[in-house]
């Protein structure tokens, strides 16, 4: 159906969202890290929906969303956080609110997830 580029630095989260989303019938792509994610979009991989948490060391989901926002025919963006020692995940999506299609607070239930996928790539679920 789509192709997805997953964008996670935790594995757990990268295996079950890829798992569900491969169930749900679409490629799936996972980069461990922002910097990963720019490395695969800047080598030409095309995408239908670009899934990014918001919080990773080294290069994190705001690159990734500014990255994107410069792209002539950008991917649906959906960010994703739990937020972090620091951060709480409404700060980190008070970055993501003006350049991400939507936003999604970890930990989230596979529907919620699915319905927010469906939604962004207008697939009648």
């Amino acid at each position: 159906m789509a192709a997805v580029l997953l964008i996670d630095d935790m594995k757990g989260v990268r295996r079950t969202v890829s798992a569900l989303l491969k169930r749900a019938g679409h490629t799936v792509t996972e980069a461990d890290d922002g910097g990963a994610g720019l490395d695969l979009l800047k080598g030409g991989s095309r995408f239908d929906l670009v899934i990014t948490d918001m919080l990773m060391p080294k290069h994190d989901g705001m690159e990734v969303l500014l990255f994107l926002e410069q792209m002539h025919n950008r991917p649906k963006v959906l960010a994703i956080s739990g937020g972090g020692s620091q951060v709480s995940a409404d700060e980190a999506f008070t970055l993501a609110r003006n350049k991400a299609d939507a936003t999604l607070a970890k930990p989230f239930d596979n529907a919620d997830l699915l319905a927010e996928v469906n939604k962004l790539l207008k697939v009648n679920a």
